[in-house]
């Protein structure tokens, strides 16, 4: 038997990754986000409208998806309560510049993305980047002899749960 789960969010199981971009006041910067799909070379982020990390997207139209497992749940953390401050350098985060983009590549996640942003559609309180993906790399570790991605050996954290309570999952070699 169902019953009407009422609740002003859901979250079912989205990745956290943490975006990097750059940032006219910082250089560079970077901010944590679960709200994102992917199909072929498209990634669509999307964020609450008036934080600075939607801010300077809007303005310089490009960011990396930071993909960071267990061991960098901290970094993620704080990046995401911490506003308007030099996260990169506060968080003491290791990171290099993208090769296709002007944005932040951070060292520590053995997953990125790099992507242009192609359309902005805003909704009510949020925004929604739909960008072409530019670049991604893997940390070798993850490659197999012809390249291809190893996933059992990747272990993101998912955000699930509702508006009550949410918590971070991790994926593993079981999955």
């Amino acid at each position: 038997m169902k019953q009407v789960l009422e609740t002003e969010k859901f979250y079912y199981g989205f990745p956290i990754f943490i975006i990097g971009y750059k940032d006219e006041r910082f250089g560079y910067n970077i901010t944590t986000a679960s709200s994102s799909y992917s199909l072929g070379d498209m990634v669509v982020v999307g964020l609450f409208k008036g934080n600075n990390a939607a801010h300077q997207i809007r303005k310089y139209r490009s960011f990396t998806v930071n993909i960071p497992e267990k061991e960098e749940a901290s970094v993620m953390e704080q990046a995401g309560f911490m506003t308007t401050q030099d996260k990169l350098s506060l968080l003491s985060v290791k990171y290099s510049q993208a090769a296709t983009i002007d944005a932040p590549l951070l060292a520590a996640c053995r997953v990125n993305i790099e992507c242009q942003v192609e359309d902005i559609q805003d909704w009510k309180h949020y925004v929604n980047f739909t960008a072409r993906i530019t670049k991604r790399w893997a940390d070798e570790s993850l490659l197999n002899e012809d390249a291809h991605f190893k996933s059992a050996g990747f272990h993101p954290m998912i955000y699930m749960g509702d508006g009550e309570k949410r918590i971070y999952r991790y994926l593993d070699e079981k999955c």
